[in-house]
């Protein structure tokens, strides 16, 4: 599943590499983006460890988003919106991504010297 989303990401990057938009109203803030998607990449990581028929990952994935959504206060409309806005703005994207993986490393780290 995560492959599959960075491939996205990647391919997205790349056909929109020079577009440009103005911020739209109702979108999040870098840092919360920047939050959800350590949280989405922390939840996906742990669903992965389980080793669950995908079926049975695919049945539940709804659902752990929501959980994910409610924990930042946020609804689908406002991520996917977010997550256009920023997928347009490629250094943007950039610098989100950047400070993600920063963050998991850190964590990994961490977790790793304990």
């Amino acid at each position: 599943m995560g492959k599959f989303f960075y491939t996205s990401i990647f391919i997205t990057l790349v056909a929109c590499s020079g577009q440009t938009q103005p911020p739209p109203k109702g979108i999040l803030s870098k840092d919360q983006m920047i939050e959800y998607l350590i949280d989405l990449q922390i939840t996906e990581a742990k669903i992965a460890a389980l080793d669950l028929p995908e079926d049975t990952v695919k049945k539940f994935y709804g659902e752990i988003q929501q959980q994910l959504y409610r924990k930042h206060n946020i609804t689908d409309s406002v991520y996917y919106k977010s997550l256009s806005y920023y997928l347009y703005t490629v250094k943007q994207m950039e610098d989100i991504y950047s400070a993600v993986v920063d963050s998991l490393s850190l964590r990994e780290r961490l977790h790793k010297a304990n």
